[in-house]
């Protein structure tokens, strides 16, 4: 009898502790995750992916050791290749954080940058077509548009992406970004990045 109660005993021990265990595991009520965390992995691209293409790409700019107080305009950004949603304005959100937070690099916005009337608007169209068509650029247009909106650099985006099946179901989504920075005075080349997101996902996970 003495045995059997020591058993019972040991056996609620036991689960009391598992209890706890499993409380202790549980998610918090207020389904709240802190932002340095990585969220649920979508299919698509969310806040965190932006972020990391952001911090790529600025970082990559400031390390190329271009003169303090270079000022840099998003210009177009090729997303035809990526069938996923690509939320362009909230990059350019980030970008201009990332630039604000550094300070040594400006950034400027393209609707800033074409405030100066109907002459700038008119080049950049020009610009974005020849971007969007890979055509070469015109340097007399990159020159009268870095002289119109006070930008020394012009940076070109395209985004693509790759997927394919995995086993078990599984899916894999590669986005690609190629950024291209040009100086507005020469047309030259000044910076060349890409960037890389993979992400596997299971079924039905959008």
């Amino acid at each position: 009898m003495k045995r059997l109660h020591e058993l019972t005993s040991w056996a609620a021990l036991v689960l009391v502790v598992a209890l706890a265990g499993c409380r202790t595991r549980q998610l918090p009520r207020t389904g709240y995750v802190p932002a340095e965390e990585q969220g649920v992995m979508t299919i698509g691209l969310d806040d965190h992916d932006y972020d990391l293409v952001a911090a790529g790409i600025t970082r990559e700019m400031f390390s190329r050791g271009l003169p303090a107080g270079y000022v840099v305009v998003l210009g177009p950004v090729d997303t035809r290749e990526c069938p996923y949603d690509v939320r362009v304005r909230q990059l350019q959100k980030s970008l201009q954080v990332a630039f604000n937070k550094e300070g040594t690099l400006k950034f400027m916005t393209a609707i800033n940058a074409m405030a100066g009337g109907t002459e700038i608007d008119e080049i950049f169209k020009l610009i974005q077509f020849n971007w969007l068509n890979s055509n070469p650029m015109d340097i007399e247009d990159m020159q009268t548009f870095g002289r119109l909106a006070r930008v020394n650099g012009i940076l070109f985006g395209r985004v693509s992406s790759l997927e394919r099946p995995l086993p078990g179901g599984m899916r894999e989504i590669t986005y690609r970004f190629v950024w291209e920075l040009s100086n507005t005075a020469t047309g030259l080349l000044e910076v060349s990045h890409e960037e890389k997101i993979r992400k596997n996902v299971g079924r039905g996970v959008r």
